[in-house]
């Protein structure tokens, strides 16, 4: 049951390994570059090797990439589409290089279009990708599932499920955010509400295909699609909700990911330090 957290990779790439080995985390999850710039710059050989070295000696599992936040495979837009596929296969390519676990995406926003249209579009988008980046054969696409904002696909389980089962030969799978699902209307509040969300997901999904948690709390509140994450334990969410979700016996051990606020490397031992406790890790 890995616990780990998003690790900035300033001063280079590598240097993200040590960072989260610095703090004792079991996985990672970061950038392969900034996730607010359309600029692409190919890592150089040298850190792509001190990367995967620094991995490969911190035996981290799993290692996840997210990718840039400007991607959107929903867009109706043909030249936004264009870019955000373009770079999307960068990321994969340069996930593959890395020897990255989980490539994490969101499906995006479909405007004027309707959900179909979005589930047509991010199929056929992450079908050009694993063509277009042979090397990455070893790295598991997973879509995140959205807060459901605005035109945003992916905040019911039912649109990933459709995604996901038109990609089954793509290697595929689902990454559950707590704050998301928590806005987009999914409770863990009771053993009972838990219970119901597990089995949305076996049947939209398929609890194989579940191979990630993004562990965060929420700022807002249950119901209001606002992507707002919050320190564990401190938001609307709960300790105890959130106990509840990655205690079931069908989740337990999926690997979880911190994405939690942090004004410095306190807030994320604080935060390491409540998860393990969540699940009885000391």
């Amino acid at each position: 049951m890995p616990i780990g957290f998003h690790a900035s990779i300033a001063g280079g790439i590598s240097k993200s390994i040590a960072r989260a080995t610095d703090i004792g985390t079991d996985s990672v999850q970061i950038f392969c570059r900034s996730p607010r710039s359309w600029k692409v710059t190919e890592l150089p050989e040298a850190e792509t090797l001190a990367f995967k070295k620094a991995r490969k000696e911190a035996k981290l599992w799993p290692v996840v990439v997210h990718t840039s936040y400007l991607i959107n495979l929903s867009t109706p837009d043909i030249v936004l589409f264009k870019k955000s596929l373009g770079l999307f296969i960068t990321e994969l390519k340069t996930s593959g290089d890395l020897g990255i676990d989980y490539l994490v995406t969101h499906p995006g926003s479909f405007h004027d279009k309707d959900p179909e249209f979005a589930i047509k579009q991010v199929t056929e988008a992450i079908k050009i990708a694993r063509e277009s980046a042979p090397n990455a054969k070893k790295t598991e696409i997973l879509i995140e599932n959205t807060a459901g904002g605005g035109s945003q696909i992916g905040a019911t389980l039912e649109a990933i499920g459709k995604i996901l089962k038109n990609t089954k030969a793509e290697k595929t799978g689902l990454c559950y955010d707590t704050c998301h699902g928590f806005a987009a209307g999914y409770a863990t509040d009771t053993k009972e509400n838990t219970e119901a969300l597990v089995k949305k997901i076996k049947k939209e999904i398929g609890l194989k295909r579940l191979k990630l948690i993004h562990l965060n709390d929420s700022k807002g509140e249950f119901g209001s699609k606002r992507d707002r994450h919050e320190a564990v334990g401190e938001g609307f969410i709960g300790s105890k909700a959130l106990g509840h979700f990655i205690n079931h016996p069908s989740i337990k051990d999926v690997p979880l990911i911190l994405e939690t606020p942090r004004t410095s490397e306190a807030d994320d031992i604080k935060n390491l330090k409540k998860a393990r406790a969540l699940r009885g890790i000391k």
